[in-house]
């Protein structure tokens, strides 16, 4: 798998990002509303400007996103903007108290819908983000100025952190809760995907091995209708054996008949359906079904031209033809055998190659060596040629 189809393989749907924008949204509001209570309820100086600026930021940054929805987004941009929240939570928490403020968990909101929404990898990034920001918040932060007792200021400090909890707590549940339920929907859409193609894989190694049967049976089958017919004449006044050979002849061309209806559906297939694909790639395809059928035959693939190949109509003789090809190779030589195929604008070659014995001279049977077929756009020619 390419680097590209990794990365489209990653990145997130379009739902995903919707639930990160509601959730920026409701870590927004509660923001604001913690520095209106802080302000008005507690009668606490914050720098208003920076407040306002802020929020303002964390605003526009979820605008940004809304924008974005439509593009789909992947795990650096999403992880980008988490960092960017993190970042305007650490903010505000530097102006109401640093690492005092019982809100600084907040923090953890971006790191958790991370680990939820990205691969392992950016939540490791934005667990070190975050550690850092808490790490300087610790240090560097002013101090917020309460007019109260020290026993008022540590009920407050505790009653923060129930609210925190509780704020928290509810965000993570229901974003969470949802995010499952859609991950879990995938995994079944992905579990029926899964099914159909190997279903699919399954008829086409099913049709492949009929089609190799056809062929297969079509030349002993012609053998033995015409060594009937020749018995037909020849006993033709037996009254003994005239009749059984009768029977034969007739079953014969019965045979005929099943395989003539076969290889007509198969032409009608091909004259209805016959969809365009690129060379290299139905090759490929071609090979790769062909290694499910024999998963022991240790078997190469070599593609010699321009790419993307040409545009050609998959054709179900080809198919047969080169699995009856590989069959004999591997049926001789499972240990190393390959499929080259060279092409350029008008030819296409394709050759079978194995390590069997040679075809001997005036072979009566089917037997073992290296075989090439040349496609040119025109005429189906076959021709042998040694190994290299």
């Amino acid at each position: 798998m390419t680097e590209t189809a990794t990365m489209r393989n990653e990145a997130c749907s379009r739902d995903t990002l919707a639930r990160l924008v509601m959730a920026r949204w409701v870590l927004l509001s509660i923001e604001g509303i913690l520095v209106m209570v802080l302000m008005e309820g507690f009668a606490v100086a914050l720098p208003m400007l920076a407040m306002v600026v802020l929020l303002t930021l964390h605003g526009a940054l979820n605008l940004v996103a809304i924008g974005r929805l439509d593009r789909g987004g992947q795990p650096l941009e999403v992880m980008v903007y988490l960092m960017a929240d993190a970042e305007v939570i650490g903010a505000l928490i530097y102006f109401t108290g640093g690492y005092a403020n019982p809100f600084i968990s907040l923090l953890l909101v971006p790191l958790i819908l991370c680990a939820v929404t990205l691969p392992g990898r950016y939540a490791w990034v934005m667990t070190l983000w975050v550690a850092v920001l808490y790490s300087l918040l610790a240090r560097y932060y002013q101090p917020l100025g309460l007019a109260v007792s020290e026993q008022t200021a540590i009920d407050l400090h505790l009653g923060g952190m129930w609210l925190n909890f509780l704020l928290t707590a509810a965000l993570v549940a229901a974003f969470v809760t949802r995010l499952a339920t859609a991950l879990r929907q995938r995994e079944a859409d992905l579990a029926r995907v899964r099914e159909q193609a190997l279903r699919d894989e399954q008829l086409f190694a099913l049709g492949m091995q009929a089609a190799a049967a056809a062929h297969d049976l079509a030349t002993p089958l012609s053998s033995l209708r015409v060594s009937l017919r020749e018995l037909e004449r020849d006993y033709a006044g037996d009254d003994e054996l005239a009749p059984g050979i009768a029977v034969m002849a007739a079953q014969a061309e019965r045979m005929k008949g099943v395989l003539d209806r076969l290889a007509a559906a198969a032409g009608g297939a091909r004259a209805t359906v016959a969809p365009t694909r690129a060379l290299d790639g139905w090759l490929a395809e071609i090979f790769d079904h062909w290694g499910l059928m024999r998963p022991g035959a240790h078997a190469r693939l070599r593609l010699d031209g321009p790419r993307p190949g040409p545009a050609v109509r998959e054709d179900p003789v080809i198919i047969s033809v080169l699995s009856t090809l590989l069959n004999n190779a591997a049926d001789v030589s499972p240990d190393d055998l390959g499929l080259e195929a060279e092409w350029d604008a008008d030819t296409l070659r394709l050759a079978v190659l194995d390590r069997g014995p040679a075809w001997p001279r005036r072979a009566t049977r089917k037997t073992a060596g290296a075989s090439a077929c040349c496609w040119p756009r025109r005429p189906w020619n076959v021709c042998t040629a040694p190994w290299r």
